[in-house]
């Protein structure tokens, strides 16, 4: 569909695969999260799942799972004039992302994202246009490929090199008259805290 990131979801996974899925809904148990109840409710049905796409449902509620797939998802390719792209939600990120747009707004949301991969590709070819990457917390961005003229590449309290076990995201490509923001979801603050001390 033109203007909609469509990512690959149908990656056939493995019993490595859905154990490690259910070794999180096991985390969240003992983060309290989900009842054991829901637990199993929830086990049955990755188990049962054939692919990636299948899974999303059962971690409803839940923060995004990473798991180390067995075999890459396959590349995304889009190419976009004078339109917008969203994603948001629950949706499977494939390791490859890669974006041509031109006069065009997009905009990936990775917070609620099902990411199979420990680090997440994305190529982008922009022209008089715009991209946001919203990451989960935890998560770190290098943008040192990135080609710039007359453009702008940033990435927002957020590490350049590998944290922990977050997702690394590698944003490389060409800008021109573009900007590229990366940041983490925002957190609510109440009134009183964000005034500035006197």
């Amino acid at each position: 569909m033109a203007g909609e990131l469509v990512p690959e979801s149908n990656l056939r996974m493995s019993t490595a695969d859905r154990e490690q899925l259910v070794e999180r809904l096991n985390a969240a148990v003992g983060e309290g999260r989900i009842t054991l109840e829901e637990f199993e409710e929830r086990m049955t049905g990755v188990l049962a799942a054939k692919t990636f796409g299948e899974v999303v449902p059962f971690f409803e509620g839940l923060p995004a799972p990473v798991v180390a797939a067995t075999a890459p998802v396959a590349p995304t390719d889009l190419e976009v004039r004078g339109s917008s792209i969203r994603r948001e939600g629950r949706w499977v990120v494939p390791a490859r992302m890669r974006i041509a747009g031109r006069g065009s707004s997009i905009r990936l949301n990775f917070t609620e994202a099902v990411i199979p991969t420990r680090v997440v590709e994305i190529e982008l070819k922009l022209a008089g246009s715009s991209a946001r990457l919203i990451v989960p917390p935890g998560s770190s961005v290098d943008m040192v490929g990135v080609s710039l003229s007359g453009s702008s590449a940033r990435a927002r309290n957020l590490s350049q090199f590998p944290v922990g076990g977050g997702v690394h995201f590698v944003v490389t490509g060409e800008l021109r008259g573009s900007s590229v923001r990366a940041k983490p979801p925002r957190t609510w603050r109440w009134p009183w805290e964000r005034r500035r001390p006197s």
